[in-house]
């Protein structure tokens, strides 16, 4: 089974996949890093100052076996189901600035997040999508909450 974790960032995807990952005893998969080691990095967005990934070269490098993807844009891949993180707007611009983010990097994120980007494709890709609430939640309070929810799609 594959697992997408998904969300703006700072929403606490990382955190929630290897939590996740180990409870179900999947392997975690860190989207970005595969991407670099696969040469699925397809070119630099300045503005952005982000790395744009090639998906399609990334779908097919994936490993074998159950999985828990972890990236902004994991819902892009196959997967049997999407879990998107969501944070209230005020604390995600906090943990944002707390990364020593541009200002404008930061916008434009809250922007993603006030408008469910991540969510909207996600529900418009897949069938099997949950949607959690980071911002007062315990990583493991809400791997917790994916696990019983990927239980009923076995």
């Amino acid at each position: 089974m594959r697992i997408a974790i998904t969300g703006t960032p700072g929403t606490g995807k990382t955190a929630v996949a290897r939590l996740l990952a180990r409870r179900l005893g999947y392997r975690y998969v860190d989207l970005k890093l595969l991407a670099e080691k696969k040469g699925a990095v397809c070119g630099y967005d300045r503005s952005r100052r982000s790395k744009i990934v090639d998906v399609a070269l990334l779908e097919k490098v994936l490993p074998p076996g159950d999985l828990v993807l972890d990236g902004h844009f994991s819902h892009e891949l196959e997967a049997d189901g999407v879990v998107v993180l969501r944070t209230a707007v005020e604390e995600l611009a906090r943990r944002l600035r707390a990364r020593g983010w541009p200002a404008r990097k930061v916008r434009e994120n809250l922007q993603a997040e006030i408008f469910n980007v991540c969510g909207e494709e996600a529900a418009a890709l897949h069938r099997q999508v949950l949607e959690l609430d980071t911002t007062r939640l315990k990583s493991a309070a809400t791997a917790a909450a994916a696990a019983k929810w990927i239980a009923t799609l076995k």
